[in-house]
């Protein structure tokens, strides 16, 4: 079987493509960047450098090394790409080629930050951080606060605003939402779901230390059967189809719903250590096979690290 992912120079391509070849598939990647760039191109067995997504030249560049190298699915590895080939899916329906992430209905509203606010505005079970826009009475906002692009990614374009004068310093307000700030720890959970099935798993974690873009590189693998019911349940609402990523901040003892993402997190190796393969697991939600039934792990702290080569 061969599997197309983007993006390989994302933190989780290497332990996706691992677990690709360990189950007899054929691995091919794409990346802005040389093969020289990054040593996951290396792991792939057919590479080939990729135009911009936001270009008119990404999608038929996709859909060529697709049918080139006779892929039946492909797996996105960032945000920016799956906005792109959600607006062009008949493109590949049309070729044969299933798409690995939820349905459009689902991602209207995880990668729209104002979306997914009032989607649970009103849900007693979600703790959602309020959440105000340009066409609201900002003369009420409290301070600190966090502005934060409606479809951003990564944390790009965050702002941490301690008065009203780095408010107006902002441009295009439109494009931002603003949130107070919520002082807490940072979890994150590493989900899959099965639509057809309705069978779903989840891998919790801390993140003790981070980098600036929100990647963990030192976490805390734990349970908490609250966050995992309730994770079950956002996972229920939203028909969540596949492998995604919740964020959580911890506070007085409650979570509260950060965001979602709807791919693979940089952290996923993680929960693949625990015992779980959630790369098969994701895979198997497109090929309409049962996903790995849940399996028991324990508390521990796993710590990621980075090598010259």
């Amino acid at each position: 079987m061969n599997i197309l992912l983007t993006a390989i120079g994302s933190m989780s391509a290497l332990c996706i493509i691992h677990k690709l070849h360990k189950a007899g598939c054929k691995v091919i990647g794409c990346d802005i960047y040389p093969k020289s760039w990054h040593y996951e191109a290396s792991q792939c067995d057919v590479f080939a450098q990729a135009p911009y997504a936001n270009t008119k030249e990404y999608i038929p560049f996709l859909l060529n090394l697709a049918i080139d190298n006779d892929v039946r699915y492909i797996f996105p590895l960032t945000d920016v790409e799956i906005d792109i080939i959600n607006e062009n899916r008949y493109v590949f329906k049309q070729a044969g080629i299933v798409i690995c992430f939820s349905s459009r209905k689902t991602l209207s509203v995880v990668r729209n930050k104002l979306a997914l606010y009032d989607f649970f505005k009103e849900d007693k079970k979600v703790l959602s951080i309020p959440t105000y826009t340009y066409k609201d009475d900002l003369s009420k906002l409290m301070f600190p606060c966090v502005a934060k692009p409606i479809k951003g990614r990564s944390s790009e374009g965050l702002h941490y605003l301690r008065n009203r004068v780095q408010l107006k310093a902002i441009e295009s307000l439109q494009s931002y939402v603003f949130q107070p700030k919520i002082e807490g720890q940072i979890c994150t959970v590493d989900f899959v779901r099965d639509v057809k099935s309705d069978s779903e798993f989840c891998v919790p974690r801390e993140e003790l230390l981070r980098t600036k873009n929100g990647a963990g590189i030192t976490v805390r693998i734990f349970h908490d059967e609250k966050l995992e019911a309730l994770v079950d349940y956002i996972g229920y609402k939203l028909n969540i189809q596949g492998v995604i990523n919740m964020e959580f901040i911890v506070s007085s003892n409650s979570y509260y719903l950060l965001d979602i993402n709807p791919r693979f997190s940089a952290g996923i190796a993680f929960s693949c250590n625990m015992g779980y393969d959630f790369i098969i697991a994701h895979l198997n939600c497109f090929r309409s096979e049962k996903i790995p039934s849940p399996i028991a792990f324990s508390e521990r702290i796993e710590t990621k690290y980075f090598m010259e080569n």
